[in-house]
């Protein structure tokens, strides 16, 4: 998703330099700090993302990984007394 706004703002930007709108080093500044703010926005969603579904999964009663190995060699070690 970030490749193709990167390669949508490198268009426009450059669409705008060649209007004579933007100088190429303006243009470029401008690119790359759209780009910084693309990417920051990306790591903010991410983040959120994983947030809310570790809330989701605590919310929901699904155990986490550590809850489900300890039960998992709880029954082994019981299944082991049972045959001995």
């Amino acid at each position: 998703m970030i490749s193709i706004t990167k390669d949508k703002i490198e268009k426009a930007v450059n669409e705008l330099v060649d209007k004579g709108k933007l100088s190429r080093e303006e243009g470029r500044k401008f690119a790359e700090e759209i780009g910084a703010e693309t990417k920051k926005a990306g790591e903010e969603f991410k983040s959120n993302m994983r947030e809310s579904v570790r809330e989701w999964i605590e919310k929901s009663g699904i155990p986490s990984r550590e809850e489900f190995e300890a039960l998992k060699a709880r029954v082994n070690e019981l299944e082991e007394k049972l045959k001995s």
